[in-house]
């Protein structure tokens, strides 16, 4: 059948991309230990001696029990507002979703050396010139932008199409119009012809018979 036939030789679509996980990847895993890390490190420069040096006059019982509760409130603190700064920049699934690039890539150059075909050497961001930079943050916003005028010019040639089709119809009717004004006139004229034609011959009659009573 023609129908099977041609969906048969339609190419097949591409594979959606998988969905990215909400669980730390390798890269979301690293910050996470970063930062429990710099916590840690952070919180154990808080001796009880070096707390100790700050309030001297604190007996030694209650300031410990003092350091331990700011310790405790510092940690709930600073977890608090991690977990804030990593749920509203999704920075979870923006690492997970790199780390699913630069496997794909991964992928991609061991299926090009695998076939033979040429691997371009990667090159480092820094080492790029500006000018290439800023056209990479600008190409999204251009294309953009070109989609929306190409969208507009589409809409104003349509409308020029539609607009021309109207003047062209209202030409011929009113062309139609003048060509019947034309012809109405031409009758007109004829029929006033015919009458002055008639009223000459009428008068030329009269004037025959009064002659012939004058005669007699």
């Amino acid at each position: 059948m023609p129908g099977a036939t041609q969906s048969e030789s339609r190419s097949p679509s591409p594979a959606p991309p998988p969905p990215i996980a909400d669980t730390p990847g390798p890269r979301a895993q690293g910050l996470l230990n970063i930062y429990n890390q710099a916590v840690d490190a952070t919180l154990k420069k808080c001796t009880a001696s070096n707390f100790a040096s700050c309030f001297p006059t604190v007996p030694p019982e209650t300031l410990e029990h003092l350091r331990t509760q700011v310790l405790n409130q510092l940690q709930r603190t600073w977890k608090l507002n991690f977990d804030e700064i990593m749920l509203k920049r999704n920075v979870v699934q923006l690492l997970n979703s790199l780390d699913q690039c630069i496997e794909d890539a991964r992928l991609r150059k061991k299926r090009a050396e695998a076939n033979g075909g040429p691997v371009e050497p990667r090159v480092p961001p820094h080492t790029l010139p500006p000018a290439e930079i800023h056209l990479a943050h600008l190409m999204p916003f251009l294309e953009a932008q070109a989609t929306e005028m190409n969208t507009r010019l589409a809409d104003t040639q349509q409308a020029n199409t539609q607009l021309l089709t109207t003047v062209t119809a209202q030409r011929a009717e009113m062309e139609a119009l003048v060509h019947g004004l034309e012809n109405v006139i031409q009758d007109l004229e004829t029929s006033a012809q015919m009458m002055g034609q008639e009223e000459v011959q009428g008068l030329s009659k009269e004037m025959r018979e009064l002659e012939k009573e004058m005669m007699k």
